[in-house]
């Protein structure tokens, strides 16, 4: 019986001390190759997050364009200017003082920015003269704070020998001010037609209508809803009443770009800076990880 106990304890003893005869110690070349593969898992791991970080984002900018009816957006191209932003902006004379400000634009049936229509004298923005120069005299820019700039090689004097402007016809829809807010009727129109208004104008460097914004909504001209860009030749004037007809359906206004106010140059600015930090995050991540090995 004793000599059972005795021969039972020593297998026990002596089976861990068989089983780890059987393993070899870990060599140097062992440890660098699981070393390369701990690193092999966690670069699989981080390219994984990074996919679905990417596939998050293409679904959710889905998302965003199921929201905005499959429509593209437009950024505000860097160097064009809106109608709301160039009126009642000062105009700077050749000595560097403010000689009028911009009552208006006229624009020809071709959306082409045909004069500038300016006042000047006259007490606390009210009252003064009204006149009209080229607008292609007038030098128009977009300074570093993405705000107009405009400059008129005329002084204090200058302003005032420009003849009066008046308009013959009123209503013509040649001005922007009689455009901006104008409900807007959809072809067909009919009972019960969406109601559209124009919410501004955008024009080129060149000062021609490069989009016309238009909203569905009745409170359209204080920024509430979608804007739409559409092409200023889709703009005409109806026959009889003479109210404005946009010569699109309802399905073509949905299919249109939706128009945002942010700058391009500031968009791809921005999209440079994103870039650059997680480049810079990837470089830190990296330098950890030789750190570790």
């Amino acid at each position: 019986m004793n000599k059972l106990l005795l021969s039972t304890a020593a297998f026990a003893l002596l089976t861990p001390m068989a089983a780890s005869a059987g393993e070899k110690p870990k060599t140097d070349a062992a440890k660098t190759e699981t070393q390369a593969e701990m690193k092999a898992n966690a670069d699989m791991n981080a390219y994984d997050k990074d996919k679905h970080d990417k596939d998050k984002a293409k679904k959710d900018k889905t998302a965003g364009a199921e929201m905005t009816n499959d429509a593209a957006v437009i950024y505000m191209p860097a160097a064009s200017l809106s109608a709301k932003e160039l009126l009642g902006e000062g105009i700077e004379g050749a000595n560097g003082e403010r000689i009028a400000r911009i009552d208006d634009i006229v624009i020809d049936k071709n959306g082409r920015a045909e004069d500038v229509v300016f006042l000047s004298g006259g007490i606390f923005g009210l009252g003064g003269k009204r006149g009209a120069l080229d607008y292609r005299a007038v030098d128009i820019d977009v300074n570093r704070d993405y705000e107009p700039d405009v400059h008129a090689s005329l002084n204090e004097e200058g302003i005032k020998a420009v003849a009066e402007f008046k308009t013959d016809k009123m209503n013509d829809y040649s001005l922007a001010s009689e455009l901006l807010g104008a409900e807007l009727e959809l072809t067909p129109g009919g009972e019960g037609a969406t109601d559209v208004v124009i919410n501004d104008i955008i024009f080129d460097a060149d000062g021609d209508v490069e989009y016309l914004l238009v909203q569905k909504t009745a409170i359209g001209p204080i920024g509430a809803g979608d804007k739409y860009a559409v092409a200023y030749n889709k703009l005409t004037v109806a026959q009889g009443d003479g109210g404005l007809v946009l010569d699109m359906s309802e399905d073509e206004l949905n299919a249109a770009p939706i128009f945002a106010m942010k700058r391009s140059g500031v968009e791809k600015a921005w999209d440079k800076t994103r870039q650059g930090v997680k480049d810079a995050a990837e470089k830190t991540g990296d330098a950890i990880e030789d750190a570790v090995d």
